[in-house]
């Protein structure tokens, strides 16, 4: 057999090209933010909207000399708290050096990735929700009531029928929301006469497939809305600094990790501060703010609840239970019933904030409530005026001492 110079034999005399090109996915960008109105950026870490809360009357005068009647406006005020997200990326010195490419500049988008996923979590479904924001979209909605279970209808018929608990409450719907499996879902969706959708209202709603991993569609298969009533505003926007000379520690032990000067090493710091809420404005069809809601949701046919009920009890200082009071808890409104209680589902493990109200209050009552992995009631005591008392707590507290 004749002799040759193989490939194996010549390799360390062959160049071998190597591709400066990192290969890698698209940056996926926040969905919320892509929705949501932006709001003009914060100058403090809490900004203060005026809500419409109350709507003017109008009268018919029914003689020349008739005195015209007097009508009014109200306010509410809606806080919207900014969050900060932030991450240090450390890298030793002799790395950065050695690397055929830019470094620092492959990492800046996949953080900002990153911080677009963990937003749009806390937004859509509450995962790792910060104390400060409202609750969830989701959660929101399953409080309102607006929720569609498919049954035997079709998806079309599920979101028709969503868009309608929304248009009930005052709102045009305008978008839809979920996960990147309902992309063919609309490819090959049906209307009720068998026809492709194309040029139906439907088909028209300004729609976000959330593909950055922040979509459970266990929770839901999607959320559609008047998006212009989700709103966010930004404290920060996404701020990099490099570090050389900190000292970088454990934030669960505050054992220290890494002395950057001393160890030949620098790290990118990474900080947004931002926040969001759903202003739910008064109006002329609906004006109970309790069931109010811009957004409805079509659930997933294998739904399981996995929130737990939060009860706020309010009662009087002569512990007579206070019927009508107004509770905000985690950015949602409803009133005391005649137990004076107020229900809410909440994620397990979160903590809620609640604010209550009352006709006759001297002063507002704050508090928070720490939730674990089951149903939880908060009592809460509120101060009234003597001899203003709302009428159901003179009965309920009268009815209490003839028991006596």
């Amino acid at each position: 057999m004749g002799q040759m110079i193989s490939r194996s034999d010549a390799e360390v005399l062959i160049d071998e090209q190597v591709s400066r090109e990192i290969i890698e996915g698209t940056i996926k960008q926040s969905k919320a933010m892509s929705m949501f109105r932006r709001l003009p950026n914060m100058t403090s870490n809490k900004t203060k909207m005026r809500v419409l809360d109350s709507l003017p009357l109008v009268y018919w005068q029914n003689s020349d000399n008739a005195k015209k009647q007097l009508t009014k406006m109200a306010w509410d005020k809606k806080y919207i708290n900014a969050e900060e997200m932030a991450v240090i990326v450390p890298i030793p010195e002799a790395v950065l050096d050695d690397a055929s490419f830019d470094i620092w500049a492959d990492v800046r988008p996949r953080i900002e990735e990153a911080m677009g996923k963990k937003f749009d979590q806390a937004v859509f479904t509450g995962v790792d929700k910060p104390t400060g924001f409202r609750a969830d979209l989701l959660t929101s909605v399953l409080n309102a009531g607006a929720t569609v279970t498919p049954g035997s209808n079709t998806l079309y018929q599920s979101i028709n029928d969503a868009m309608v608990k929304v248009e009930e409450s005052g709102y045009n719907v305008n978008g839809a929301v979920g996960g990147v499996d309902l992309k063919g879902k609309f490819r090959m969706m049906l209307d009720t006469t068998g026809q492709p959708i194309k040029g139906t209202e439907i088909d028209s709603l300004n729609k976000a497939f959330i593909d950055n991993g922040a979509w459970d569609k266990a929770l839901a298969q999607l959320i559609v809305g008047d998006f212009s009533q989700a709103v966010y505003a930004i404290r920060q926007d996404i701020t990099f600094k490099v570090l050389d000379q900190a000292v970088i520690q454990d934030p669960a032990t505050g054992e220290i990790v890494y002395n950057l000067a001393q160890d030949d090493m620098v790290a990118l710091r990474v900080v947004m501060r931002l926040g969001w809420e759903i202003p739910n404005p008064i109006n002329s069809l609906q004006p109970d703010e309790a069931v109010r809601f811009p957004f409805a949701v079509v659930l997933p046919g294998s739904y399981s609840e996995s929130r737990v009920d939060v009860t706020i009890n309010v009662k009087d200082g002569e512990a007579a239970n206070v019927e009508g009071a107004k509770v905000q808890f985690n950015g949602q409104i409803k009133k005391t019933d005649s137990t004076g209680n107020a229900v809410f589902k909440a994620n397990k493990k979160s903590t809620g904030l609640y604010r209550v109200t009352a006709e006759n209050m001297k002063r507002d009552v704050i508090g928070a409530v720490e939730i674990e992995d089951a149903a939880k009631t908060e009592n809460v005591v509120i101060n009234l005026k003597k001899n203003q008392l709302s009428t159901k707590s003179k009965s309920t507290r009268a009815k209490r001492n003839l028991a006596k």
